[in-house]
């Protein structure tokens, strides 16, 4: 039999949405490089600079204070965050 090459564009065709949802929700997780930034920080100063250059710095930080700084905010912006992209995967 031969192929003349029209068998690819069916290739994956079903799960080729997904995977590239999964493969890009991957390259948003924090790294080795960031994980060893987070580690030498010794203010929360610091930890807003490293975050922010990160795909969750915009968005665990949108409801903190220039000055003031909320752990539990922090906290619940995270989980957040999480959930969405969980709601995300599963639609």
């Amino acid at each position: 039999m031969f192929m003349f090459g029209m068998e690819m564009l069916y290739a994956n065709i079903d799960e080729s949405v997904p995977e590239a949802q999964v493969r890009a929700l991957r390259k948003g997780f924090l790294g080795e490089n960031e994980y060893n930034m987070l580690k030498q920080t010794s203010q929360i100063n610091e930890f807003k600079i490293v975050m922010e250059d990160t795909d969750y710095g915009n968005d665990i930080f949108a409801n903190q204070g220039e000055n003031d700084f909320d752990v539990q905010a922090l906290r619940l912006s995270m989980k957040e965050r999480l959930m969405d992209e969980i709601q995300y995967m599963i639609s």
